[in-house]
């Protein structure tokens, strides 16, 4: 018989639209064939939206088993319990900022401070379901492993804080404030391994966690291919042009909030007929965007946003926080030359060590950069040969699951 493992994830299912709950889902389906793979995870559907939530219950999709514990957030003292739990929190932050955290989680890895009060924030959490606690506890040793994925959820917490012993933990770590809950430190402390997306976020938690940090690896993730729709229809129904600059994700104002003016003063230098394509679910301010330069397409299918992004002339990545960005990853694996953040340290390293993307460290280097890609053919023909090549040798899904199958065997 096959070992039994369990992902732990916020939300899970077909059309949830976020970098985590795809990543899990492409994990979970790929270790289907040598493992019964299970996925723990809430009811939740879409958070702070009026759509109806999941039933709570089992249900199989796609060949993996799939328990949903209901939500039951406390939401009547969200405010009241956020700032009772942000004295520890603020203090590591500071004490990060001065540069004296690591040496002090040297001396003094676990911090207990205010971990009281943060439990009560993290179950005022939307995706809180105090039942998925309950089964942990009285089901983790039918578990070969656990895996939770993303940390700043309260299934991770679940997980982590009941049965360490088996958690493979996923973390998917930025550098946001939340990092910094005591709680955290024995997370990220005492589970039995820790799969890091990338240098970055390795380097990152080693900076927060101190030496005490859990035995860790860099292991990744990978993306989809599937086959994209005719280019043809897909560039009609959203009236696409020839030449656009593409950015996929949410359209929320700190994912994309310089980029649209940033945008439009490259327009004003330097003209030409390149337009910018937003693609993902439009926020309420979406009406306000200048259409004569750039197009909203609003959520598109999988199959129409890989057929967009295999034209885009280039792609962008405005997002200061990452793990690991399978946006960038799905540019580069198509041959499109790309343009990041430069505050975003993972999408930097990707820069540095592909060849094949570039980043920007403020409004004027972001058009100075625009305009040489655009304006240099040779250049995005070289770093489109190159962008494959990095995805293959360093995220390709036989050397991840790879990397997964004997961490699992090895508990």
């Amino acid at each position: 018989m096959k070992k039994k493992i369990a992902f732990t994830a916020f939300r899970y299912g077909e059309g949830i639209f976020g970098g985590t709950e795809i990543h899990c889902r492409m994990l979970a389906e790929r270790l289907k064939p040598y493992y019964e793979v299970e996925v723990l995870t809430s009811t939740l559907r879409h958070p702070t939206a009026s759509e109806e939530d999941f039933p709570a219950g089992e249900r199989l999709e796609n060949g993996i088993l799939v328990r949903r514990f209901r939500a039951e957030p406390d939401r009547e003292h969200t405010n009241e319990r956020r700032r009772e739990a942000s004295k520890a929190r603020r203090l590591r932050y500071l004490l990060d900022q001065w540069r004296l955290l690591t040496p002090l989680a040297a001396l003094h890895p676990l911090w207990t401070l205010n971990e009281e009060a943060e439990r009560r924030f993290f179950a005022t959490h939307e995706e809180y379901a105090p039942t998925l606690a309950d089964f942990i506890r009285e089901h983790k040793e039918e578990y070969a492993a656990i895996l939770p994925v993303g940390f700043n959820f309260t299934s991770t917490l679940t997980a982590a804080l009941e049965a360490p012993e088996r958690c493979i933990l996923i973390p998917t770590a930025h550098p946001v404030r939340s990092l910094y809950f005591s709680l955290f430190t024995r997370v990220f402390t005492r589970v039995r391994h820790i799969a890091f997306n990338t240098p970055a976020e390795q380097r990152l938690c080693r900076r927060v966690f101190g030496p005490a940090l859990a035995p860790n690896s860099i292991v990744g993730c990978s993306i989809e291919k599937a086959a994209p729709v005719r280019w043809e229809e897909v560039k009609a129904r959203y009236g696409l042009p020839d030449d656009y600059l593409l950015y996929v994700g949410r359209m929320h104002p700190q994912k994309i909030g310089s980029l649209i003016p940033d945008f439009l003063r490259y327009k004003q230098q330097y003209g030409g007929e390149i337009r910018l394509v937003l693609v993902g679910p439009a926020d309420a301010d979406s009406g306000k965007i200048d259409r004569s330069e750039i197009i909203v397409t609003g959520s598109v299918s999988d199959e129409e946003k890989r057929a967009i992004i295999r034209h885009a002339t280039l792609m962008v990545n405005p997002s200061l926080v990452e793990s690991l960005s399978l946006l960038l990853l799905e540019a580069l694996d198509n041959g499109i030359p790309m343009l990041v953040n430069g505050r975003c340290e993972v999408m930097k390293d990707h820069c540095k060590f592909s060849g094949a993307a570039l980043w920007y460290d403020n409004g004027r280097d972001f058009r100075k950069k625009l305009h040489r890609l655009l304006s240099d053919p040779a250049l995005r023909q070289s770093m489109a040969e190159r962008g494959p090549r990095y995805v293959r040798e360093n995220y390709g899904w036989e050397l991840i699951i790879g990397k997964l199958r004997r961490l699992i065997e090895s508990l």
